[in-house]
C-alpha cells in the first residue's frame, strides 16, 4: 500500500469515527429527555471509547448545526462552546436534533 493510499485509508477511518461521534454524543445529551445535563459529565462517562478531543469536536459540531443548545451552568444564560469554560457548560437537544435522533431529519455527519 502506497503513502497515498494510507493517507486517504486514515482519512476515512477518522472521518467515520467523527460521524460516529456526533451520533454517540447527541444521544448522550437526549438521555435526560429536555433537561440540561453538564456536558463535563457526558465526557467523563464516555471515555475511555471517545477521547476528550473526538468529545468536544463533536460538541461543537453538533453545537454549530443548531441540534444541541449549550448554556452556562451558573449563569443559565445560552452560550457558545467559544464564549464558555467548557467545565461550566450544559446542554439539551434541540428540535432538530431530536429530528435527527428520530431518523426523521438526516445529516450526513451524524450515525445515529
Amino acid at each position: 500500500m502506497s503513502k497515498l493510499e494510507q493517507k486517504k485509508l486514515m482519512e476515512r477511518v477518522q472521518q467515520s469515527a467523527f460521524f460516529r461521534n456526533n451520533g454517540i454524543v447527541l444521544k448522550a445529551v437526549h438521555l435526560l429527555r429536555g433537561q440540561y445535563i453538564a456536558l463535563k459529565d457526558i465526557c467523563s462517562a464516555l471515555e475511555p471509547s471517545m477521547t476528550e478531543t473526538e468529545f468536544w469536536d463533536a460538541v461543537n459540531y453538533l453545537s454549530e448545526c443548531g441540534y444541541i443548545q449549550l448554556r452556562d451552568k451558573e449563569s443559565k444564560q445560552l452560550t457558545t462552546l467559544a464564549d464558555t469554560s467548557m467545565n461550566m457548560l450544559e446542554a439539551k437537544v434541540t428540535a432538530d436534533g431530536i429530528r435527527i435522533i428520530s431518523c426523521t431529519r438526516k445529516d450526513e455527519c451524524i450515525d445515529v
